[in-house]
């Protein structure tokens, strides 16, 4: 009788512990009813502005401060493959919001940290982390960006690796910026806060045709025509029945449905991490990351620079 008392307990308790220590109830299954039915807003901005989706799993909305929201959604691709984003939607007119770079330790040195201990140089009242993303991509040796580096209008680094990088940048009149080498040309006395990208995904409102097809992890930025509304979406991959990531052109698609005219990829696979502060005193758990790693089944990595959301 205890043998069998012991067995019950064993085969209630582990699924338990396994569901504690996963995201499995994310996972996308055969038997799933399908529905194209998006509660969010943003859900149906993605549903309406774009081919990929064939079924919504779970879709969900919350205001981290206000003029950020963040949104959560797990869905079936038009591929027949799981797939799980994150986005922010980020509003620059609502008083003492505001985007900046992060660097390792708040250095103008280059280096490698985590995004959440990066948040952490960062945090102090009066000037609150409320948000954040990883940014460029980088030499994973030194953790040097490959594009260009400004904070607080200090310009760190203004050289880049190759024709292929790109920008983004929050200028000295508040708004937002991405752009080319070119553009870069134009508006370098006028930046504020920048950091590098690569491939441009949306130029003008105008999708940017891509060649490669390959599904990975990304992390990638827009902004709106008038530059006072950024869109940032990390998508998850590499876990087949959880996420398996998107090519160029579904996050070119993604990126001008949810509102953006200009938009670029930022650096992905293990790096794309998407955290969120969830309480407003400076306990040392306060950034919890949502999205789900792929370096050691779910760690955060190390990265060269951040994109962070500042309530000051």
């Amino acid at each position: 009788m205890n043998k069998l008392k012991t067995l019950y307990i064993a085969l209630f308790i582990a699924p338990l512990l396994i569901s504690a220590c996963s995201n499995e109830d994310e996972f996308i299954r055969v038997e799933d009813q399908y529905n194209l039915n998006p509660q969010t807003e943003m859900a149906k901005k993605l549903v309406n502005g774009t081919n990929l989706f064939v079924h919504i799993k779970k879709d969900t909305s919350y205001t981290v401060q206000e003029g950020l929201t963040a949104t959560e959604i797990s869905y079936v691709s038009h591929t027949g493959l799981a797939k799980k984003v994150f986005t922010f939607e980020v509003d620059l007119t609502k008083p003492n919001l505001s985007i900046e770079v992060s660097t390792p330790n708040n250095s103008p040195q280059f280096g490698m940290q985590q995004m959440t201990k990066q948040a952490t140089f960062e945090d102090a009242e009066g000037h609150k982390v409320w948000a954040g993303v990883n940014a460029d991509f980088f030499n994973t040796s030194n953790g040097t960006p490959q594009g260009i580096v400004y904070k607080e209008g200090l310009a760190i680094k203004t050289s880049v690796t190759d024709a292929v990088n790109t920008f983004f940048a929050i200028l000295k009149n508040g708004k937002a910026f991405v752009g080319d080498q070119e553009d870069y040309e134009t508006v370098k006395s006028s930046i504020q806060e920048a950091v590098g990208g690569r491939v441009t995904l949306v130029s003008n409102g105008i999708l940017v045709t891509q060649t490669s097809p390959t599904l990975e992890p990304r992390t990638a930025i827009g902004v709106s025509q008038d530059g006072t509304k950024v869109y940032i979406l990390v998508v998850d991959g590499r876990r087949f029945h959880y996420s398996n990531g998107m090519s160029y052109e579904e996050l070119g698609q993604c990126l001008k449905a949810m509102g953006s005219y200009d938009a670029i990829n930022l650096d992905g696979g293990g790096s794309s991490t998407f955290f969120i502060r969830n309480q407003p005193d400076f306990a040392a758990n306060r950034f919890e990351i949502r999205n789900w790693p792929t370096d050691n089944g779910g760690m955060e990595r190390a990265v060269g620079n951040g994109i962070l959301i500042i309530k000051k």
